[in-house]
């Protein structure tokens, strides 16, 4: 077991550097498996799939707000999705001044691909270390720390 010099540390301390620390750890085998695998970022995949789940073009910044990113950092993600043919950009309807996002038939098969690939590594890396009642209990929790923590 790790305790990354956590032992005398009271328990809501231990949770968060080890929550911390898996979600590196994990971040960075998804990502090398990903770009192993597709070419493509975690990023990426997010952004993919929050075009799915959106079912309507995004505006950049409602990109960037769903993938805890600058908005530059969303540009970049945006950019390697549209010169992959992933995703594409146009005039919002509403306001000729914005810009939104949606994604292609090909972001589609691309996200089929990425879902594929992150799923297995995160089922593999959590599934086997806790009961649905643990995993309900750590999901409750972890909503409430995202919740009570966004902008």
């Amino acid at each position: 077991m790790r305790d990354m010099g956590q032992k005398d540390q009271p328990i809501w301390r231990q949770v968060a550097a080890n929550t911390l620390h898996a979600s590196i750890m994990l971040k960075a085998k998804i990502e090398e498996i990903l770009q192993e695998e597709t070419g493509l970022l975690l990023a990426d995949h997010e952004a993919l799939l929050n075009l799915i789940a959106a079912e309507r073009p995004l505006r950049m910044s409602d990109i960037a707000q769903l993938l805890t990113l600058s908005r530059g950092g969303t540009t970049k993600v945006i950019d390697r999705l549209e010169a992959l043919g992933y995703a594409a950009r146009t005039p919002d309807a509403v306001d000729r001044r914005a810009t939104v996002v949606e994604i292609t038939p090909e972001g589609r098969k691309a996200h089929e691909n990425t879902k594929r690939i992150v799923d297995a590594e995160l089922e593999a890396a959590w599934a086997k270390h806790m009961t649905e009642e643990e995993a309900t209990v750590i999901l409750n929790v972890m909503t409430r720390v995202l919740d009570d923590n966004a902008d």
